[in-house]
């Protein structure tokens, strides 16, 4: 496949590091940090234009390529399609990973048919990362399988007929990594405040993270008979889960969640 990236960022350089790790693919970024640029291609070995304007980048790598990933901000889509609509064409399979940017937005800005919506989360980084998209209009055999092989080079993936579906994984897998990131910080502080050092605190909560889901994959149970199943009655895990519990804090990761789909309804609606 022959695909340009349009943004070098974390995710930009997740897909553009997986894409040349899985196979026999010509990798395109146009990037407008000239730093970031030269990084991407003495690192993984990516094509870039050497021409400094961002736009400039794109006029000399889109006719070269087949597929377009967008990996810019939300914010940034507006000015970005108005620069791509007059040179972009139906030919091109657009992908896009724009947190609440809806398909009939992504289409009718830059004036095509059809595109695919992608939330991805960062784990994708490593491999192990999980997608879910949609496409606006059915995609050929080739295109599918395509979009199926640049997603699953960022690890699992699953395509959905509702496109209000991505939005709610936004607010799960997308910025979930976020809350298991807060949760972990907060477990090594308190670690550390009992008195364990700061390096065996975070092996502590990088090993029960990983084993935990591990354990949750491979045991065919839901997490509530998981959860019963560490936690004896009058235990320390006991007293632990009771108490968290009483200080809401189903309630507190709910609200934080929903605030999360709430703010993605709003990006699509700007």
């Amino acid at each position: 496949m022959k695909i340009l990236i349009i943004g070098g960022g974390r995710m930009g350089e997740a897909f553009a590091s997986s894409l040349i790790k899985s196979g026999d693919n010509d990798v395109f970024v146009a990037e407008p940090d000239s730093e970031r640029r030269q990084y991407l291609n003495l690192q993984l070995k990516v094509n870039i234009s050497k021409k400094q304007d961002v736009y400039d980048q794109i006029n000399e790598l889109l006719p070269i390529t087949e597929i377009i990933i967008l990996c810019i901000k939300p914010q940034l889509f507006n000015e970005v399609s108005k620069r791509l609509k007059d040179i972009i064409d139906q030919r091109k399979l657009v992908i896009s990973i724009l947190a609440g940017t809806r398909l009939d937005k992504i289409c009718e800005s830059l004036q095509i048919d059809n595109a695919v919506r992608v939330m991805p989360n960062t784990p994708g980084q490593i491999g192990k990362g999980i997608s879910i998209w949609k496409s606006k209009k059915q995609l050929s055999t080739k295109e599918e399988n395509n979009v199926k092989e640049i997603l699953e080079c960022l690890g699992i993936s699953i395509k959905t007929d509702i496109e209000s579906d991505i939005d709610k994984a936004t607010a799960i897998s997308g910025s979930g990594p976020g809350y298991l990131f807060l949760i972990m910080e907060i477990m090594e502080d308190i670690g550390i405040e009992l008195g364990l050092s700061e390096e065996v605190a975070k092996k502590l909560v990088i090993e029960t993270f990983i084993g935990s889901s591990i354990l949750a994959k491979e045991k065919d149970v839901s997490f509530k008979e998981l959860r019963k199943e560490v936690t004896s009655p009058n235990g320390t895990t006991d007293s632990g889960v009771k108490e968290m519990i009483k200080n809401k804090l189903a309630h507190s990761i709910k609200s934080g969640i929903i605030k999360a789909h709430e703010r993605s309804i709003e990006i699509s609606n700007d």
